[in-house]
């Protein structure tokens, strides 16, 4: 930890400052900061206090910059880049996993396992921490081009290795299984042959959540606890079926990530005994948050210090409103993106405290909680970032039937259990026959659009998670209409 300043100018020197392709190094020029500038700007204001004014000199890359969907324009001078662009060119490349696409291109991120095996150790003390180091594990989460197999490989390091591997979504159901279950089962069987006991996933969708939440009870009633891994929405549905067929699952764990922890989530799994550990990070990124077992609010985790610097900076949102956007800066030499100043499209509070878990006696001091995101819709842990749906909000539907493009809204609410859900609002004066036919026919087209477009379609046809609501889309207060719109909480202001 005391190292964070040395970690990060070795990187900017190494993987910017000497790497003449990367947009972070034209940035830095256009800002007139050479590398002795940083260093002296580093010892001067301390690492959090250099890339505060780093950003304010227009150092940083937004969310769709960083995704190569649009140039970076600072200065009046325009840089125009590619996801590629963005890659640590001295990591590894030993595997890839997929986030979201937009346009039908999806965006692959390389994995080098000496960061996987960086990021363990963090996985290590928040396990520790809750006191689950060693209690029997059960993964629920997806194969390739997922970030399932990333925990496993992570879990292997320290040689706690899960007892089962339940996958949400079938070996056939996405029209890209091919590629991805022979990647699965090329990784599987590299494991086994060199000794990581990882077994083949049973396949158990997310309408079977009773599936999980009885091999749960059956690992309690062995007397040696449970761990699940998974996401929220999914982690609520394993309780939920707990409570629904009538026993309890008091005695575990659920660590749970990949969607906002919201307060009425967090209740209702609580309801079937369970304690629940929120976690922060991304498939870009890796850990980015570790969960606190002393927290002040429902999503609070302690930052991996060691590995990211994190300052906020205001950006406005739709009705005026103004959210503490999240800038990430890379501090170890093996991830597989470089981040300075990266606007991640995420908000939460950053914020100083004690509060004496062991995880603040390793040095990560700095909380986050209130963790959302504002241009990103979320739903059974699969994340569509904005342009993904714009094609087929503004073009496709209106094409297909009928109206215009400010006739069609995407828009995420909670229902009555809890359970994030997304609904394709259209105006009553669009004539529609037949409303099964629109949610089929954005599910196609969610498939044509990219892998993970296609993912989120295999996750929320199982369960109807999209839905129509007729009623006229929502205006800002400002008279603004964004097809996207996002519930706000309360950290908005």
């Amino acid at each position: 930890m005391e190292r964070r300043e040395e970690n990060f100018l070795r990187l900017a020197e190494r993987s910017i400052y000497g790497h003449a392709r990367s947009p972070y190094l034209a940035l830095l020029k256009l800002a007139g900061c050479e590398f002795g500038d940083l260093r002296a700007l580093v010892k001067q204001e301390g690492l959090e206090g250099a890339l505060r004014a780093l950003r304010e000199a227009g150092v940083y890359v937004t969310f769709e910059e960083f995704k190569g969907r649009k140039p970076i324009v600072r200065h009046g001078q325009t840089i125009a880049t590619t996801a590629r662009d963005f890659d640590n060119p001295f990591a590894r490349r030993d595997f890839v996993l997929q986030t979201g696409g937009s346009t039908g291109v999806a965006s692959s991120v390389y994995q080098d396992l000496d960061y996987i095996a960086a990021g363990a150790p963090h996985q290590m003390l928040m396990l520790a921490a809750w006191g689950v180091l060693n209690t029997p594990v059960l993964h629920w989460m997806h194969m390739l081009p997922g970030g399932g197999l990333r925990f496993i490989l992570q879990r292997a390091y320290f040689q706690r290795y899960p007892q089962a591997w339940f996958a949400p979504v079938g070996w056939r159901d996405s029209r890209y299984w091919v590629k991805y279950g022979a990647a699965t089962l090329y990784m599987i069987v590299w494991m086994r042959l060199l000794g990581v006991p990882v077994s083949l996933p049973k396949i158990v969708k997310i309408d079977e959540a009773s599936v999980v939440a009885r091999w749960m009870r059956d690992m309690l009633n062995t007397g040696k606890g449970c761990l699940l891994y998974t996401s929220v929405s999914r982690g609520l549905r394993v309780c939920a079926a707990a409570v629904q067929e009538g026993f309890d699952l008091a005695g575990a764990t659920v660590r749970v990530g990949g969607e906002p922890v919201t307060e009425s989530k967090m209740e209702a799994m609580r309801r079937a005994g369970v304690r629940v550990i929120p976690a922060y990070g991304a498939i870009d990124t890796g850990a980015i948050g570790l969960g606190c077992p002393r927290a002040a609010e429902t999503d609070d985790v302690h930052i991996c210090e060691d590995a990211f610097a994190m300052i906020t900076h205001p950006h406005p949102v739709e009705g005026g409103a103004t959210v503490p956007a999240l800038n990430l800066t890379s501090l170890v030499d093996s991830s597989s993106k470089l981040m300075l100043n990266y606007q991640s499209d995420d908000y939460g509070i950053v914020q100083e405290r004690n509060c004496g878990c062991p995880l603040e006696a390793c040095g990560f001091t700095r909380h986050l909680h209130g963790i959302r995101s504002y241009s990103k819709l979320v739903g059974e842990a699969v994340t569509l970032i904005g342009n993904e749906m714009l094609n087929i909000l503004e073009q496709q539907l209106p094409a297909r039937f009928g109206g215009n493009p400010l006739d069609y809204q995407l828009m995420e609410e909670e229902d009555a259990n809890g359970l994030t859900r997304l609904y394709l609002v259209i105006d009553p004066r669009v004539e529609i026959a037949d409303e099964r036919q629109v949610i089929e026919f954005v599910l196609n087209a969610l498939t044509e659009s990219s892998p993970m477009g296609d993912a989120a379609r295999c996750m929320w046809q199982q369960d109807q998670t999209l839905q129509v609501k007729r009623m006229e889309p929502v205006w800002t207060a400002r008279g603004k209409f964004l097809p996207l719109h996002i519930q706000r909480s309360g950290h908005d202001s």
